[in-house]
């Protein structure tokens, strides 16, 4: 008995002098100067979220926001014995209303605190392929293609060759059905190596909605289509967000170098439409 009264007295004493040792480490750490400057600049790299924007049967994507995770980013501080803000981990914070649950809208514009602006073409033949190309090389500029079904399963090769591109089902001369979309996408994915997430509607196409939403796909409508005159009508409708649908003729290629000049002297990154549209906040940092 007494012996094992001497064993639970131990095994307190043990356990006290982990519990004394854990706070005492922890006041020295909470008192560490680089701990103390760590929670006095958390506040000043808070970044809040930004809920999506729904108005009826539309929706502006929204943005996650970040803040500091004060364990982790002591932790990589301590390693290197200097307090640095160049060194802080972050957890991101998602927003309340993210764009995944409402598949069911039309997409209208990406986040304006992006800054961003995206090329959109539908690509149905090859006429002026050649021009755009170069023209979007020469200008250090990439673009996302709408694909008819037709043209992708002929040129699946000349797809896949153009990795600095993003493309997405266009349906059949611009009508989607339930075994080509999930033909085309299947497709899409595995020769670009990306999921074909979007589907494109110009004119609040209510069919096309319900049928990408059944998919688990996003139905954007561009809000400048740009068919005639495409500098022109850029010029007058562009915004921060803005999806440009453009056409691939000889006006556009004669106009488009005055056209990507024109979004980069507002000062507009032009990217992809995933780019665009994404609510991660690392896609805004990059």
């Amino acid at each position: 008995m007494k012996n094992i009264i001497k064993l639970v007295g131990l095994l307190m004493l043990i356990g006290f002098s982990f519990f004394y040792t854990d706070k005492v480490i922890e006041v020295i750490r909470e008192e560490d100067e680089i701990m103390i400057k760590i929670k006095s600049s958390v506040p000043d790299y808070k970044v809040n979220p930004v809920d999506a924007t729904i108005v009826k049967n539309t929706i502006i994507p929204g943005l996650q926001g970040r803040e500091v995770n004060i364990e982790s980013s002591y932790k990589k501080m301590k390693e290197q014995g200097v307090f640095n803000p160049s060194f802080f981990v972050y957890e991101e914070i998602d927003p309340d209303n993210r764009l995944e649950k409402h598949q069911d809208k039309y997409i209208i514009l990406g986040n304006s605190n992006k800054n961003m602006v995206s090329l959109l073409f539908v690509l149905d033949n090859n006429r002026y392929l050649e021009q755009l190309d170069k023209i979007l090389t020469n200008k250090e500029t990439t673009a996302s293609f709408f694909i008819d079904y037709s043209y992708l399963i002929n040129n699946s090769t000349r797809i896949k060759e153009k990795t600095n591109y993003e493309f997405y089902s266009y349906g059949k001369e611009g009508k989607y059905a339930p075994d080509t979309l999930l033909f085309s996408n299947n497709l899409i994915s595995r020769i670009t190596k990306h999921n074909a997430t979007y589907c494109l509607s110009t004119n609040f196409d209510k069919e096309v909605l319900e049928l990408c939403n059944k998919n688990n796909l996003y139905t954007i409508n561009p809000n400048i289509i740009a068919t005639t005159t495409p500098y022109k009508v850029v010029k007058s409708h562009l915004t921060s967000g803005s999806m440009i649908l453009l056409k691939n003729t000889q006006e556009v290629i004669a106009e488009l170098p005055l056209i990507i000049d024109h979004i980069k002297g507002k000062g507009y990154k032009l990217t992809s439409l995933s780019q665009l549209l994404s609510e991660n906040i690392d896609k805004l940092q990059n």
